[in-house]
């Protein structure tokens, strides 16, 4: 792969014309050299989507059409791109100065990874961080299983290995990028980097913190890769395994969405907690026991058990607001 190699970045976007624009400028300020490709596939926006986008000309490659979701507009993007390296880039998040260059870099350190992923910042919509992560090593099916996802918006990937694999799936929709990295991890393992290089934007209407289909898609992801051969004989979950992770996944997922609901999940499994993984046996509890505990103590003494955010630890080592400057 060369130095600076082609980047095609496919944005899929719907009524995020609030955001957008900070989007696009956090890409075409990119100090790369190499070729970048931005691919915009609006679902038929009925906010300031549009209007956005008409003002970077030819700057962009566009339309605003009604499609049939996430997938169905990622993939109408990605048979457009040309790059050697592909993204996908929500129109709500964005990228922190150099994280092309650092890619590209990346690149050629791990010449055999099949993708790359680095950190991230997560804001709320006043700009302040929430949290942050920057995890390092190599992306496996099992790291992406049991460790950490890569952040889609933070990622960029071989498109080749990205067509080797058919592309994101309709099936899983709802994970269809964590399907994605996990099926290309599958082919060849990715790589993480310590380089901050995007920022999420986190806002109360999107499907992480509404939806109910987290954990029956997650669990169709596994199931599917173990059903097909290329993908079944080159990683497959124990039974253990299986049953350790799904519950992590039931109580985690349902109580994103409504802790009240999972608190029952979890009860339920108390009779069996010594026999799950320290990880699962977290979940269950915290999903059960302590919010009873935090019921029965003083609130003034859960005031004093509380930790006091770092504030300097969550200090960014640039300016997130970097893509207004001229």
């Amino acid at each position: 792969m060369q130095e600076f190699p082609s980047v095609s970045v496919v944005i899929p976007s719907w009524n995020q014309g609030r955001f957008i624009d900070r989007t696009l400028l956090s890409i075409l300020k990119q100090d790369y050299p190499g070729p970048i490709e931005i691919i915009v596939s609006d679902g038929g926006s009925t906010d300031e989507t549009v209007d956005v986008l008409k003002k970077y000309g030819d700057r962009l490659i566009w339309w605003s059409a009604k499609d049939e979701g996430f997938v169905d507009a990622v993939t109408k993007g990605v048979v457009r791109a040309t790059g050697e390296i592909l993204a996908i880039q929500s129109s709500d998040d964005y990228y922190l100065p150099g994280a092309f260059r650092k890619m590209a870099a990346a690149f050629q350190q791990y010449p055999e990874a099949s993708f790359i992923s680095g950190g991230e910042y997560a804001i709320n919509l006043q700009g302040n961080i929430i949290s942050s992560s920057a995890p390092t090593g190599a992306i496996t099916p099992r790291t992406i299983l049991f460790q950490t996802v890569p952040p889609q918006h933070a990622t960029f990937v071989k498109r080749r290995f990205f067509e080797e694999t058919g592309g994101m799936r309709r099936e899983v929709d709802m994970c269809a990028d964590i399907d994605q990295w996990y099926r290309v991890a599958h082919l060849a393992a990715g790589h993480y980097i310590p380089d901050m290089l995007a920022v999420y934007q986190l806002h109360p209407d999107q499907r992480t913190a509404t939806s109910d289909k987290w954990f029956p898609n997650l669990v169709k992801m596994v199931e599917l890769c173990e059903q097909e051969p290329r993908y079944g004989q080159l990683f497959h979950l124990t039974d253990e395994e299986r049953r350790n992770l799904y519950t992590y996944w039931e109580i985690n997922w349902t109580g994103k969405r409504d802790m009240s609901a999972a608190r029952p999940i979890a009860f339920r499994k108390l009779s069996g907690l010594l026999g799950y993984s320290a990880r699962t046996r977290r979940m269950i509890l915290g999903a059960s026991i302590n919010p009873l505990v935090k019921k029965l103590m003083p609130q003034s003494l859960l005031k004093t058990l509380k930790p006091v955010p770092a504030a300097a630890a969550q200090a960014p080592a640039v300016d997130l607001d970097w893509w207004k400057t001229a």
